[in-house]
């Protein structure tokens, strides 16, 4: 371990150890400030072979300025008082990288209780530090969109009114375009072999408010792949832009319009321009809230967003840097709702005499699938709230189940098990349409994504039969 002793018994255990976990060690002597490190404590702070000395005071100058004092004042307090030096803060590395360390150092104490030396660990936090800036940032954009959620829904419903003329065609647009903005509100956490290309991120984001499509004229090369961070991102920008310009930009009128301009910029970064025009006059003065908040960061360091509230119009410019870029898609991933080719399925006559066996614990959405199936002619089993009830419905023999995966704090796997033992085939139904977090027993079975449309689900359930 370098500047250290080896130990005599379990030495290279120990070395193992250290360097699989990324661990810095040090020893640092009270009276000296002068300090004994391993080769991955310099490591951390951006130098690849073991300095020739290190001390209290070289490490400070490591420290970001603003967090140096606090850092310093807890040293102190450790050489003095015999407690523990723990704490986390921002470095810069010798080759410029900001990073976050954790460290922490444990006193060691002379026969007359006097502190001798601080024996400890430093690790690099950084990707950790970043998850957690994700998370807040994306607690607070989904905050943001539940607030916005009944505005959006009032928006819908008025568009929706003026488009139809039963109460039927009414009902249809308004679920397809709630299902439209569930679908986008999914790419948050997505996979990553199920991020897009930009032109399907802006599909699926205009989908969520296709009665404004029309006016959205979209030019430049779209055809570019990005890492699952940027998906996530643009999607969360292109949200906050779609939903201002609904609500107070260009799309709130009549005569406005919106162009996206997709190009290159300098280091094969891609730059988007939205441009609104036509809309009512823009305020000059403006408050910042979470929606400038999600627009200056979501990209992090790997991009910017400029926003200018013009006297024409808002104009938003983004910047995609290169690191946040892929040129091609990782896989392909086939969409687990289509209906398997060469099945014509007829819905109307698929039911008659058949047993559909429905396991949901949200009491109103089990009766809506019921209500579905049975007008339908079929004979609905449940809906069932819990596994056991559902287990021994299987003794009725359904020809086919929808199986909501969580019921309460119960899963529904041992019933996905027998119902394939028995050859039963089942579908499905889930608020997570990402398949890697389910059990062993629902591997390849399909998945209708809540909400659904009822003309999906029955086209879904007659596909099974």
């Amino acid at each position: 371990m370098n500047d250290f002793p080896h130990l005599n018994n379990g030495g290279d255990h120990l070395d193992l150890i250290l360097a699989t976990s990324e661990i810095g060690i040090w020893e640092l002597d009270a009276a000296t400030g002068k300090a004994l490190r391993n080769l991955r404590h310099d490591q951390i702070f951006g130098h690849n072979t073991l300095l020739d000395e290190w001390s209290a005071e070289i490490f400070l100058t490591y420290v970001f300025k603003e967090d140096r004092d606090r850092v310093e004042t807890l040293l102190t307090k450790s050489l003095q008082d015999g407690k523990p030096w723990s704490f986390e803060t921002r470095i810069r590395r010798a080759d410029g990288i900001d990073r976050w360390i954790s460290a922490k150092g444990m006193p060691k104490f002379s026969d007359t209780g006097d502190v001798t030396k601080l024996i400890g660990h430093v690790i690099d936090i950084t990707e950790t530090k970043q998850n957690e800036d994700r998370l807040k940032l994306l607690s607070k954009e989904l905050n943001h969109r539940v607030a916005n959620t009944f505005t959006i829904m009032n928006s819908m419903i008025r568009h929706a009114a003026k488009k139809t003329t039963t109460v039927e065609d009414f009902a249809d647009t308004l679920m397809e375009r709630l299902g439209a903005l569930s679908r986008a509100n999914r790419v948050l956490v997505a996979e990553e072999a199920q991020r897009s290309s930009l032109q399907d991120i802006l599909d699926m984001e205009f989908e969520a408010f296709a009665g404004w499509r029309a006016r959205i004229d979209i030019t430049g090369d779209t055809l570019v792949w990005f890492s699952g961070e940027a998906s996530e991102a643009l999607a969360m920008i292109f949200h906050e832009l779609l939903t201002n310009a609904v609500k107070h930009g260009a799309l709130s009128v009549p005569t406005g319009q919106v162009n996206v301009r997709v190009g290159n910029g300098a280091g094969q970064r891609v730059s988007i321009t939205w441009t609104e025009t036509g809309g009512p006059p823009i305020a000059p003065e403006r408050n910042s809230g979470i929606g400038s908040s999600i627009l200056q960061n979501a990209l992090r360091e790997e991009g910017t967003v400029k926003v200018d509230y013009s006297a024409k119009g808002l104009i938003c410019e983004i910047a995609v840097y290169d690191s946040f870029q892929r040129e091609i898609p990782d896989t392909v991933v086939p969409s687990s709702t289509a209906l398997p080719e060469g099945q014509p399925v007829d819905p109307d006559g698929a039911f008659s005499e058949r047993k559909i066996m429905v396991v949901e614990d949200d009491p109103i959405i089990g009766m809506d699938i019921a209500d579905i199936f049975r007008t339908r002619g079929a004979s609905v089993v449940g809906p069932f709230t819990t596994v056991a009830t559902a287990l021994q419905a299987l003794r009725e023999a359904p020809d086919a189940a929808l199986l909501d995966v969580n019921l309460g704090e119960e899963t529904t796997d041992v019933i996905a098990s027998q119902l394939s033992d028995l050859s039963i085939p089942f579908l499905i139904l889930s608020g997570q349409m990402d398949s890697s977090d389910l059990g062993e027993a629902f591997q390849g079975v399909p998945i209708v994504g809540k909400p659904f449309g009822e003309q999906d689900l029955v086209r879904r359930v007659s596909a099974l039969l």
